[in-house]
């Protein structure tokens, strides 16, 4: 990006930020009484992929949570107060308009095998669950679970998502094979795994349209996770319930910083939509995030 193209996204992201302070100053107690009591109303998942050593998987080391770090996340979210459910878990509270003041649902993207080594100890050390989006075709591979550490989630009590057979980006394949990546997904989960009903999907690469989600529906799906960072209350699940909002967790050598400020993100997005604002604009300028 050439220096003054890049400047310019500085400088405008800086007059942005300076401006949202100074409105939200302006507009006085009011509207931050009412920011507080949405935060009370929404609750945020959680987007993992990789919990382990840096260098563990072909990610960015930005992407890799190692054992340290994520076990500094459940703490902090335990010394907040928060509930750390699946997200099926939360879902239904929301479906059922229940109370998820202080309530977080964490997932992980991939199956990756370090996700069972790793995180699941931890999330047992502190009465934590989650949901784990797994590949069909990944499973036993180098790097991903295998069936007998998938059983062994789901015997702790934690869920088992799709994220579908192969991985691919929904929204950009022949819709003649969302059959396959959607529906017998769901069918060979409930094959290798005792009978387990699959009902949560993850979309690859956060790729989906209007198709996609119409078909999800189709072959069993209650609910679907997208990359879109935000929070969800009963309002959003009610209208959306096939695209869940996430925040997108990373690792920026901030600590617990990162986690902070990321759920502050979202918390504010999420408010800013039931204001009419587009926040994609924000979203696109500080990197999909």
């Amino acid at each position: 990006m050439p220096k003054r193209i890049f400047a310019w996204l500085i400088g405008f992201y800086a007059v942005l930020l300076f401006i949202s302070g100074v409105f939200w100053t302006l507009a006085g107690k009011e509207l931050q009484e009412e920011y507080y009591a949405f935060r009370k109303s929404a609750a945020p998942v959680l987007m993992y992929h990789a919990v382990g050593p840096k260098g563990d998987v072909p990610w960015p080391a930005s992407l890799i949570i190692d054992e340290k770090l994520f076990e500094a996340h459940l703490q902090y979210l335990t010394e907040k107060n928060y509930k750390i459910v699946t997200v099926e878990q939360l879902a239904k509270r929301l479906e059922q308009k229940e109370n998820v003041e202080n309530f977080v649902a964490l997932s992980f993207d991939d199956g990756y095998k370090n996700n069972h080594a790793v995180a699941l100890p931890l999330l047992q050390k502190y009465n934590a669950f989650a949901s784990f989006f797994v590949i069909n075709k990944d499973i036993g591979a180098d790097l991903h679970m295998n069936e007998k550490e998938i059983k062994e989630l789901i015997a702790a009590g934690m869920e088992l998502g799709s994220h579908t057979i192969s991985h691919n980006p929904l929204a950009e394949i022949d819709e003649k094979y969302l059959v396959w990546e959607l529906d017998t997904s769901r069918y060979f989960f409930k094959k290798q795994f005792d009978g387990y009903i699959v009902r949560t999907l993850a979309y690859p690469n956060g790729s989906y349209n209007e198709k996609v989600i119409a078909e999800a529906k189709r072959y069993g799906f209650y609910r679907a996770l997208t990359g879109n960072v935000g929070v969800n209350s009963a309002a959003t699940y009610a209208k959306a319930p096939m695209e869940m909002y996430r925040v997108n967790i990373v690792d920026e050598g901030n600590g617990v910083a990162d986690l902070e400020k990321r759920l502050e993100r979202a918390y504010f997005f999420g408010f800013l939509q039931t204001k009419g604002v587009d926040v994609n604009v924000l979203r696109n300028l500080i990197g999909g995030y």
